[in-house]
């Protein structure tokens, strides 16, 4: 918390999230920067979305693959003045670079972590706040930046990440903050959870298939572009296979429950894994990769958690018959 001192002064952020309009400190996240000659050309080749649209202005959440096509690191991917810019889990910096560097060789690409940039969640009445505070607003789905401050719009939900040093957002603060809750890193998780957008989170590692997480909904996992690491998975999944599973949503009644952890029916049969979780009010919410067939109660062990399905806002693809 001590990157946030200076701007919080006597504030105290609330653990986990809420559901009104809400200002978080993301410590949970970190920021890579890609810069380098070839750097939009290596990056090209090495995660599932396509830079075009990145170029373009676009935001995406995208992920890195192993050979067989599952997530091994995820980013939240935008382009900057002079190159791009990774945002993913502070945990898994580390291994983030260590998927990225693998292929490089002589490549002109350089990964490098930038811990004078902090990362901050509006949500909520996004559109209003940015502006009282006179920083740009990007349209669903796009980024902006402008003036050292990058803004990341979520393409279906009322989210937004703020990326900059955190006396460009000390500067801003009493706007962003006006009537709104100040929450932690727990609390951008809930809205995250609540808007289905998921990255690779620690024992998640080699799991899910990009279009499991619904990346195919969300742009970011392309079907078009030239060949990645794990393409050939993705591609016989998307156009012969039929999946099995799809992340969904859920409010439940327990414990934390960590990423890769499996869910079982009433019948002690595993029906999925988890995605993530973050505790609110009212209750915690999780994220899970789940069979398309399941029906009814999901178990953490022996149990139950009184899960309550909650509705994505956007839609999936009705399952192949």
């Amino acid at each position: 918390m001590s990157t946030w001192q200076a701007i919080l002064g006597d504030q105290q952020p609330s653990a986990g999230g809420v559901r009104q309009p809400a200002l978080a400190l993301c410590d949970h996240l970190a920021v890579i920067r890609v810069t380098g000659d070839e750097a939009g050309d290596y990056l090209q080749g090495q995660i599932t979305a396509d830079l075009k649209h990145i170029d373009e202005g676009a935001q995406r959440l995208a992920m890195h693959l192993s050979l067989k096509g599952r997530g091994l690191v995820s980013a939240r991917v935008a382009a900057m003045p002079g190159g791009y810019l990774l945002v993913v889990p502070q945990a898994r910096v580390d291994d983030t670079l260590r998927c990225f560097e693998k292929y490089k060789l002589r490549a002109k690409a350089d990964f490098q972590p930038d811990p004078e940039l902090a990362v901050a969640q509006l949500s909520g009445g996004v559109d209003g706040t940015l502006a009282e505070a006179g920083l740009p607003v990007p349209g669903a789905g796009q980024s902006a930046h402008r003036d050292g401050i990058t803004v990341l719009r979520y393409a279906h939900a009322d989210v937004t990440l703020l990326v900059a040093a955190p006396g460009l957002l000390g500067a801003h603060w009493q706007a962003l903050s006006a009537e709104r809750a100040l929450v932690d890193g727990n609390g951008a998780r809930f809205q995250d959870i609540l808007a289905g957008e998921a990255q690779v989170f620690s024992g998640g590692e080699d799991l899910f298939l990009p279009q499991v997480l619904n990346y195919d909904v969300l742009g970011g996992v392309s079907f078009k572009k030239g060949c990645y690491t794990g393409q050939e998975v993705v591609a016989r999944m998307h156009f012969k296979g039929k999946l099995k599973q799809r992340m969904r949503a859920f409010q439940y009644q327990g414990p934390p429950l960590r990423a890769g952890e499996s869910l079982r029916n009433a019948d002690g049969k595993a029906v999925g894994e988890v995605v993530d979780s973050a505790p609110g009010v009212p209750s915690p919410v999780a994220l899970a990769a789940l069979r398309v067939t399941h029906e009814g109660e999901l178990y953490h062990g022996d149990q139950p958690l009184h899960a309550e399905p909650l509705e994505l806002p956007y839609p999936l693809p009705q399952p192949k018959a």
